[in-house]
């Protein structure tokens, strides 16, 4: 492949990045990216697997009801099965929409073999830029996904407890996952808590600061509820277990029969109901203080080094930077700093002995010209005899000075 060929496939492929960058960043601004919403609209794509989502909803109410979860607290099979299944096609349609781009790109160069002439250094360049391609569209399609997260939160939130009810209500010798059963389980239980946190967050954004105080408390309430009884799941035996799968089981499926009712058709920013939260505990204020996501550490840990990244590059081409130079290599310092504790540590200790020698250095002067400038006492000048004064200090001055 020539360089002009090369040129021309990445053109097309930016221009596609972009405006698919663009597209997803507007729905995200705007809170309207929800799945399946467009998919819905072609009439035909309504029944591609439907069936099978109708078959595994109807396993899942009957498992439910063998756990003897009352129907007041079970989905409805047609809001769950639309719900669901509106949320899987959309995905399954936008994922085409965003791979489809890296293998026009990708495609016409898998044939690509050094060559002689010097052909090779371009050969490895074109495959460096493939991989550039492919690590922005999987970065777009993790930022397609935290947008319908954003957009639909209760959408994340009944698919998150449909899978979990799935595993937990599985039978052991059915499950196809080679994982540990522990693993998944705790996989899927901590998908469902992030899921709860992401639409006590962004549902009732557009309430009063009154009503999202009250869905934040209900959801912290529902996760402290979820946390215990799925310690006792995991730490019973026998008829105890049995019966805190049930308790599980009631509390995952009220939490999924609020979550799954239609977008455009819901009325209140209710998460579970009130009756199944009334024997939970509340959560204490240790409970709050929680360890700061991995990714979330990663995303900040990355902008901190990317700048000082950029300060350091500005200093080495600034030309003639002088002052200008050493600020900037101080910021990118401390930019490290920021993600490496002994770095920051040092640093600290540094600003720290500056700061104090400076401060000695403009106190020890002052310290030393106080004596000289301290007035005469009042008892002093009163001893002396009229008229006196003045030639007394005069004298004083003189001779003994």
């Amino acid at each position: 492949m020539t360089w002009t060929a090369f040129k021309e496939l990445s053109f097309y492929w930016t221009s596609w990045t972009l405006f698919e960058a663009l597209w997803i960043g507007l729905l995200w601004a705007s809170r309207s990216r929800v799945l399946g919403r467009v998919v819905y609209w072609i009439r035909p794509a309504r029944r591609v697997r439907r069936r099978a989502c109708e078959r595994r909803v109807d396993t899942l109410l009957g498992k439910l009801e063998q756990q003897g979860v009352p129907a007041q607290d079970r989905p409805e099979k047609e809001q769950l099965v639309d719900r669901w299944h509106r949320i899987v096609a959309g995905r399954c349609a936008s994922v085409p929409f965003q791979v489809v781009p890296v293998l026009i790109a990708v495609g016409p160069m898998l044939p690509l073999r050094p060559g002689p002439g010097g052909t090779s250094v371009a050969s490895l360049w074109m495959f460096a830029a493939i991989a550039v391609y492919g690590t922005v569209s999987i970065a777009l399609m993790a930022a397609d996904e935290r947008a319908a997260a954003v957009s639909d939160p209760a959408g994340l939130v009944a698919v998150r407890a449909a899978l979990f009810l799935e595993g937990l209500l599985e039978e052991p010798e059915a499950r196809r996952s080679q994982d540990s059963a522990l693993d998944a389980h705790g996989k899927a239980f901590r998908r469902l808590c992030r899921a709860l946190g992401t639409q006590a967050r962004y549902l009732p954004r557009e309430l009063p600061s009154a009503a999202r105080e009250r869905v934040r408390q209900d959801t912290e309430r529902l996760i402290a509820a979820l946390t215990q009884a799925n310690e006792r799941y995991l730490f019973s035996e026998g008829s105890d277990r049995e019966t805190a799968v049930g308790e599980l089981a009631r509390l995952v499926s009220g939490a999924l029969r609020h979550s799954c009712r239609p977008r455009d058709s819901r009325d209140s920013p209710v998460v579970i109901g009130a009756h199944l939260l009334s024997y939970a505990p509340t959560p204490d204020g240790a409970a709050d203080v929680t360890e700061e996501p991995l990714w979330n550490r990663l995303r900040r840990w990355t902008g901190w080094l990317l700048a000082a990244a950029a300060l350091f590059t500005g200093a080495v081409v600034l030309p003639g930077g002088g002052a200008a130079t050493d600020v900037l290599v101080l910021a990118g310092l401390f930019s490290v700093a920021a993600v490496f504790p002994p770095l920051r540590a040092v640093l600290g200790r540094a600003v720290a002995g500056l700061s104090g020698a400076a401060l000695g250095r403009d106190v020890e002067p002052a310290a030393d010209d106080r004596p000289a400038q301290r007035p005469e006492p009042a008892s002093a000048r009163a001893a002396c005899p009229d008229g006196a004064e003045g030639s007394g200090v005069t004298e004083g001055s003189r001779t003994v000075g």
